[in-house]
């Protein structure tokens, strides 16, 4: 395939993001609201398929607006298609299917809540932070607690994916001094 090509279908694949962003369905949900099967979304979303004009088509017909736009790169994708009425109904239908819908991605997943909420609070933009910082933020500013070694099993996973950076530094200790064992930091 052509490198225009390529840059073409990751736009295109962007746009079908965008447009799951706004009416808040994750591929299984959009799948199964499409009536479309998740391999099939996945290979558009990582641009090994082509979006066909059929598909954008019915993508359109179903959310009230004109699929078509969905190739034009200068058109923007109107938030109003939240409302569309097969949308309440799907979401009203399969509301206790929390794999369907992004909202609930973060509270399913420790690698999503440390990409999607956690970093961009802007938390880590200013220093380093130790896993003990992290945990009272969550708990305090976020209302998220998690289970032992989650937390630190999730940074270090974000880490290793160069999501977040890691560097050894002296243990923070309860009065805010610090001790001779060396422990992981986290930072962007």
């Amino acid at each position: 395939m052509k490198e225009e090509n390529i840059a073409y279908a990751e736009k295109i694949a962007y746009r079908l993001r965008r447009i799951m962003e706004i009416i808040d369905l994750d591929v299984p949900g959009f799948a199964d609201f499409l009536d479309k099967s998740t391999p099939h979304l996945y290979g558009i979303l990582n641009g090994s398929r082509p979006l066909s004009e059929s598909l954008a088509r019915e993508i359109g017909d179903k959310l009230g607006f004109d699929g078509i736009k969905i190739f034009n790169l200068n058109s923007n994708i109107p938030n109003y298609i939240n409302r569309s009425e097969p949308l309440l109904r799907f979401k009203n239908d399969n509301k206790k299917n929390v794999e369907y819908f992004l909202s609930s991605k973060s509270k399913r997943s420790i690698d999503s809540f440390i990409n999607e909420v956690l970093i961009k609070s802007g938390f880590f933009d200013n220093r380093y932070k130790y896993l003990k910082e992290i945990t009272t933020y969550c708990q305090e500013e976020l209302s998220r607690e998690f289970r032992k070694d989650e937390l630190s099993k999730g940074l270090r996973y974000a880490v290793f994916k160069g999501v977040l950076k890691s560097m050894k530094r002296p243990i923070l200790l309860n009065d805010g001094s610090l001790g001779s064992r060396k422990v992981d930091v986290y930072f962007r």
